[in-house]
């Protein structure tokens, strides 16, 4: 009959938790494997943002045309057209964590080592950060989403778009461009390179020009399916769809592979089975001239440790406080850079 294991708390004492103080002798077993917290974060564009220098940023699009204009003889040179394009806000917030110690707690635990498990916080905010980035992708396909905290999160681009739209306006341009695959279909050298084709035709200028970005990265879930069928098309030395080994991959390691372990998730951060097959290519790491996305980190995660008779302590119960701390903001400009298929299931 199984012993102990009664409800989650965030007051730790030894009434809410008393296996770590009672006369039993117990080996406990922690449950691991917490995801890589920065998996998404390197597919933004990442620069801090000093103290006393407000609470939000206004991220705007600069543009010109492209071509010179042959210029007849004694003729004036033809003016270059330049425009302020579209634009997005961010605004940063603030995230916590905490849990509460009493003093009997603290006082006749038999296992240190677990309650030092157990007020270490660390993990909490890049947790935290890496589920609000990464579901920028899981939500692409909405203007919005409410997230776990029940607070609505504005997800449009600068022209008022879904990230991932099939109509994405110009500013100065009667053209539109696409960054969702038709028909959403499964990750397969057929589906890359119809993907790769819009990547050659679907990025515009504002004026309707036709620009270039490094596609460098192949995204996606944790899908087994899909992953290994990215892994396979990118690491084989022959073409995976033929069955002669003598035909080369011409696409061998032509992009880096990035898994993203929560793209497939809720807005709780739950496993959410429609997403599992979305996959995508993208222009990342290259400043300026890739995919426009911005975090921006105001208050690095740090840790509260309380000590006797410091502000962490409760005067009136002697309550020790653990928390940790850390503040950001995420926003996209633009659709241009990153290209995604959603398939349904």
């Amino acid at each position: 009959m199984p012993i102990g294991g009664g409800s989650p708390t965030s007051l730790q004492s030894t009434v809410s938790l008393p296996e770590l103080s009672d006369l039993l002798t117990r080996e406990f077993q922690f449950v691991q494997g917490l995801e890589d917290p920065n998996d998404a974060l390197q597919m933004f564009m990442s620069d801090p943002i000093a103290n006393n220098t407000g609470n939000s940023r206004l991220i705007q699009e600069v543009d010109t045309e492209t071509y010179a204009k042959t210029k007849a003889q004694g003729a004036n040179a033809a003016k270059a057209q330049v425009g302020v394009g579209y634009s997005v806000t961010m605004y940063l917030k603030r995230v916590a964590r905490e849990v509460e110690v009493t003093f009997e707690e603290r006082t006749q635990n038999k296992y240190l080592e677990i309650s030092a498990k157990l007020t270490s916080l660390t993990d909490f905010v890049p947790q935290r950060r890496n589920l609000d980035l990464t579901h920028i992708l899981s939500f692409g396909t909405s203007t919005s989403y409410t997230d776990m905290d029940g607070i609505s999160n504005d997800l449009t681009v600068g022209d008022g778009k879904e990230l991932f739209y099939s109509g994405h306006l110009l500013k100065f341009s009667s053209s539109t461009y696409s960054n969702r695959l038709s028909g959403d279909p499964v990750f397969s050298q057929g589906s890359y390179e119809a993907i790769m084709t819009m990547a050659n035709t679907q990025i515009l200028s504002n004026f309707g020009e036709t620009r270039e970005m490094d596609f460098n990265v192949i995204v996606s879930g944790k899908d087994v399916v899909t992953v290994n069928a990215v892994k396979q098309f990118l690491k084989s030395s022959s073409d995976v769809t033929q069955n002669n080994p003598g035909v080369i991959n011409t696409h061998q390691n032509e992009m880096r592979h990035i898994v993203l372990s929560k793209l497939a998730t809720t807005a709780l951060g739950a496993y959410d089975s429609t997403k599992r097959k979305w996959w995508g290519v993208a222009a990342v790491g290259q400043g300026g001239r890739g995919w426009q996305s911005r975090y921006s980190e105001s208050e690095a995660p740090n840790l509260k440790m309380p000590a006797k008779g410091n502000n962490g302590e409760d005067f009136h119960n002697d309550n020790w406080a653990f928390g940790v701390r850390g503040g950001y903001g995420i926003k996209v400009l633009s659709g241009r850079g990153i290209i995604f298929s959603c398939p349904a299931s």
